[in-house]
C-alpha cells in the first residue's frame, strides 16, 4: 500500500480515497489486543454465501472511524485482528499482517484474521 499526503492510496493497483474508510474497535482483555476492523459501509450489514451468514455487528466492529494510516498503526499493536471488507483486508495484506492466500470470501466480501503467537 502506498500512502500519500493527499488522502489517496494505491491498493493492489486501484486508487482509493483513504479518508476515514474503516470502522475500528479495539478490545483489550487479559493482555491481548484484539482489533476488529471493517470497511465503513459494511457496518451493520449481513453478508451471505449459500447457507452461511455473517453479520458485521456494530457492538464488535463499531468503534471509531479511521483512515488507512491510523489502521496501519493500530494493527501494528494488535495481537489478534478480525478484518471484514475488501479494503480492510487488502490494507492488512499490504501492511504485511495477512497472507493473501489465507483469506475467505463471503458473498464477494473478503474476511481475514490474524493472531500473533509468542513462545
Amino acid at each position: 500500500m502506498q500512502l500519500r499526503m493527499n488522502s489517496y492510496a494505491l491498493i493492489n493497483g486501484l486508487h482509493y480515497n483513504i479518508s476515514k474508510m474503516f470502522c475500528v474497535k479495539i478490545h483489550v482483555r487479559e493482555g491481548e489486543v484484539l482489533v476488529a476492523a471493517c470497511d465503513r459501509e459494511l457496518l451493520g450489514k449481513t453478508l451471505s454465501a449459500g447457507e452461511l451468514e455473517f453479520h458485521v455487528n456494530e457492538r464488535f466492529y463499531g468503534g471509531e472511524v479511521k483512515d488507512a494510516g491510523e489502521l496501519r498503526d493500530i494493527l501494528a499493536a494488535a495481537t489478534i485482528a478480525n478484518l471484514v471488507g475488501n479494503r480492510a483486508v487488502e490494507a492488512a495484506i499490504a501492511f504485511g499482517h495477512v497472507n493473501p492466500e489465507c483469506t475467505l470470501s463471503i458473498g464477494g466480501v473478503k474476511h481475514a484474521q490474524f493472531a500473533i503467537m509468542e513462545d
